[in-house]
């Protein structure tokens, strides 16, 4: 049961720096029969995140996120000219597929080129709808990509309230995300970042909050978001299976303390038996993102012949991604960087089968190499993150991005160490998200523009380590 109590002075709008910890409500477990300090569950939580004044804060810092993209979108001098930048370079093979569903062609590039499962569904699928009701209006969509960012911005809050469980902490990272130009610029983009943006933050607090209340339900609902997330970009695939792998090894920790005899003392047999159950909950969004996915891979498999669980592209970015002579640059094409040998093998093949090869290749090179694929691998740490190390002088907005994202990870990871322990349990989740999806994309071409999605995650702990630096600077002068 919850013994509930209202928000005290440190809820209120003048809270305290972190690093003053107010007593809490008590949580009493049934099955622990112990009690110990909890962040706000249940009703608490809306409480948190709807009180007082915080809502008039947070209305003006949604009111900048909004008018921040609005503006960039209306200055636009022709909208209907896409790609505008080599930034939305792959905009057209998103926007044909949509015009083609809209006419009746399918789900290909051409009425007589075969069905493609080169981009996933989701992003031509949410185009199709806008330009339906808008008669293909790609100020429309921007529009939309706007509206969603804005609502991203306020999830930014909701994470860091349940993570933290500080508002005004909440609302430095959701004004960090308000005027962060990357994301402002992506939604008017004619890409995929808004809606992936979207789609996995909203996931991850689903995630985080059905294993706060114990909610199977809230984990099928969250399975479902991450497997939608994917069905947007490729980067979220397997990350359930990732959330499984630890859950097992934190089972299989609390199973062998238990049977030497530390568990009897820590109190690990109900440690085990909540462990138990949150597997459960893992297996369940597991099962979700499989059902979520199943439509998609059947469609490939009958469409190419071929199990597709998201991209034909996949190949190409693990060739193009660790070539040795080009460093794994991603501006350059894949079929620039073909051996005369593997041209002619992939000359005539379908998509599909084209796929499998350059997979097969990428991984044959990468055994072959892999002192100086590894080498590679942690070059294409700081492209990546600070849009830096291609081996030329960055330009003074790749110099400001690699500050902005240096600040930030630094921020975040001094937040992560001054985190109390009940802050720390639901934090699994975001961190394993951009632990993760950072390590699927150093082993392609490597941009930075993969990681802006990730930000969202990382801003709770950056504003976290903003106060408690603060406030450790402030009481270090008043000492003096």
């Amino acid at each position: 049961m919850n013994l509930e109590q209202e928000p005290g002075p440190g809820m209120g709008p003048g809270a305290p720096l972190p690093g003053h910890y107010e007593r809490r409500p008590i949580r009493i477990d049934p099955v622990e029969h112990r009690s110990y300090p909890t962040w706000p569950a249940g009703d608490s939580v809306i409480r948190v995140m709807t009180g007082g004044s915080i809502r008039v804060r947070l209305f003006l810092i949604l009111v900048i996120a909004a008018a921040l993209r609005l503006a960039v979108t209306i200055s636009i001098s022709h909208p209907q000219q896409v790609p505008r930048s080599p930034a939305e370079g792959d905009a057209p093979t998103y926007y044909l597929l949509a015009d083609h569903m809209i006419d009746g062609t399918g789900y290909r590039y051409a009425a007589d080129q075969p069905p493609t499962a080169k981009r996933t569904p989701s992003y031509p699928l949410f185009l199709a709808a806008i330009f339906r009701m808008s008669g293909r209006s790609f100020t429309a969509v921007r529009v939309a990509q706007c509206a969603l960012d804005v609502v991203t911005t306020y999830l930014v809050f909701a994470l860091t309230v349940l993570l933290m469980g500080s508002r005004p902490v909440g609302l430095l990272a959701a004004l960090g995300y308000a005027v962060y130009f990357p994301a402002v610029l992506s939604s008017t983009y004619i890409m995929t970042e808004t809606l992936y943006t979207f789609l996995l933050v909203l996931s991850i607090i689903a995630t985080c909050y059905a294993f706060k209340v114990r909610s199977y339900l809230l984990c099928a609902i969250s399975g479902i978001g991450l497997g939608l997330s994917t069905l947007t970009r490729p980067g979220a695939f397997l990350l359930p299976f990732a959330f499984l792998a630890i859950g097992l090894a934190k089972r299989l920790f609390a199973a062998v303390t238990y049977e030497r005899g530390v568990g009897r003392v820590l109190g690990a047999r109900h440690e085990r038996r909540r462990g138990i159950g949150a597997l459960f909950g893992l297996l369940v969004l597991c099962i979700a993102f499989a059902a979520t996915m199943s439509p998609w891979v059947v469609r490939n498999e009958r469409a190419l012949g071929k199990f597709i669980p998201t991209s034909t592209l996949v190949g190409a970015n693990l060739y193009k991604g660790n070539d040795l002579p080009t460093r794994g640059a991603y501006f350059w094409s894949t079929d620039s960087l073909l051996t005369p040998d593997l041209r002619a093998q992939l000359a005539g093949v379908g998509e599909a089968e084209r796929d499998r090869i350059l997979s097969q290749e990428a991984r044959r090179r990468i055994w072959a190499h892999k002192g100086e694929v590894f080498m590679l691998t942690l070059q294409k740490i700081p492209r990546l993150w600070l849009n830096l190390g291609y081996g030329r002088a960055p330009s003074k907005k790749s110099l400001a991005l690699a500050a902005t994202h240096l600040a930030l990870v630094l921020f975040a990871l001094y937040g992560a160490l001054a985190l109390p322990p009940e802050a720390q349990m639901l934090g699994v989740f975001p961190v394993t998200t951009i632990i993760f999806s950072s390590l699927m994309y150093l082993a392609v071409a490597s941009e930075v523009r993969f990681v802006f999605p990730l930000i969202p995650l990382l801003l709770p702990y950056s504003a976290w380590g903003v106060a408690s630096l603060g406030r450790t600077i402030l009481a270090s002068r008043s000492k003096l």
